[in-house]
């Protein structure tokens, strides 16, 4: 190691000794002003919280650079199928690191909301906030009218773009300090050494179980005109998506909620060509390639994902005259695509081991 490599491991060093130390003042204050309440001073009475002012990897299977961006999954379905994902993002202990707050009293959802931080993120990986419901012990996402006993914070540990890290765990400490600042209880934290280890531990897990698939579909004589291919897409099942060059095949699943089995909608493969053909003003602006996409964590099994990328290949490359070839144009044969299924199966064995089957809430998470 040179002399420059030297200098800046020590400052990396040093910046992490300092936030660690700002993050240990923290929660050394915290715990003084608690002690002299408790000595003379009315602790908070969190009944009387009023509402203040609201203010304002992929495992390589059959795509190559060219198809190696994660698929925009949701820019495909309606408001009522984002608002259900949303809905559906619950903290998980497998992919998140979580911070407790108890209360003496229940606190108002309403008050809990005002006080959480203004981004819900530590870096690039997301926060996530929920409480216990003071009436039925159930936990859930915070609401107003409701009153809460206790309430967890979360940061996930991994995602596409990498394991936590040292300063994006210590972001997360500081938010957890504040908002125990102004509900006025220590935020009881994890370890911050075995977290990062659990994080390095799950993106490694991640990154050795990880597919997004294509099958390209190539014009061999002449090009298709724009709207031709629409027209052929939307008549295999494809509809169109909030995102120019991206059609999406859509299909519903019944799951199990907590009570009755819900029906959740899961965009299973997509279709992407160039998008500067759909975006032209001609309808017969030639193309010349399509592309299905499959990202495999995000879709569940039980829909057949790959068995219905196959079948839409097939089916649409028939009404189009084209030829089914990988990335660099070769063609694909069945044999090959049977041995891409065999792989698949393995590593949806490995999801479902983990208790991260593909497709669900904390899957989609962990492969985004």
């Amino acid at each position: 190691m040179g002399p420059l490599q030297e200098a800046l491991a020590a400052v990396g060093v040093l910046i992490i000794a300092a936030v660690l130390g700002f993050n240990g003042w923290q929660s050394w204050q915290l715990r003084r002003r608690r002690a002299r309440a408790g000595d003379g001073d009315a602790p908070p009475q969190h009944d009387a919280f009023a509402p203040t002012t609201p203010q304002e990897r992929r495992e390589p299977g059959l795509m190559d650079e060219a198809g190696s961006e994660a698929p925009e999954l949701a820019s495909t379905v309606s408001q009522d199928a984002h608002r259900a994902r949303a809905a559906a993002m619950r903290i998980d202990p497998l992919i998140d690191a979580i911070a407790s707050f108890m209360f003496e009293q229940p606190v108002p959802g309403e008050s809990l909301l005002e006080r959480l931080p203004r981004s819900a993120r530590a870096g690039t990986k997301p926060l996530l906030f929920e409480a216990r419901n003071a009436q039925d012990g159930t936990w859930e996402p915070l609401r107003s009218g409701q009153r809460y006993m206790e309430l967890q914070a979360a940061v996930q540990m991994a995602s596409r773009s990498g394991a936590l890290n040292a300063i994006e765990y210590s972001e997360f400490v500081t938010k957890c300090h504040a908002l125990g600042e102004v509900l006025g209880v220590a935020p009881d934290l994890p370890d911050m050494a075995e977290v990062l280890e659990q994080a390095r531990e799950l993106d490694s897990f991640a990154a050795g179980n990880d597919a997004q698939l294509s099958i390209n579909l190539q014009a061999q004589a002449v090009a298709w005109g724009m709207d031709y291919l629409r027209q052929q897409a939307h008549a295999c099942g494809f509809t169109a998506g909030q995102t120019a060059g991206r059609l999406a095949l859509v299909e519903s699943l019944d799951e199990p909620g907590q009570g009755e089995a819900q029906s959740r909608r899961h965009t299973v493969v997509q279709l992407q060509f160039d998008a500067h053909a759909e975006l032209a003003e001609d309808p017969a602006t030639p193309v010349a390639r399509a592309t299905l996409l499959l990202d495999v964590p995000q879709v569940p099994q039980a829909l057949r994902p790959f068995a219905r990328m196959r079948e839409v290949a097939q089916q649409l490359g028939d009404a189009l005259g084209a030829r089914q070839v990988d990335d660099n144009g070769a063609p694909l044969s069945a044999t090959a695509l049977d041995q891409i299924d065999v792989q698949l199966q393995q590593l949806y064995a490995a999801l479902e081991a983990r208790g991260l089957a593909a497709g669900t809430p904390a899957a989609q998470r962990l492969f985004a």
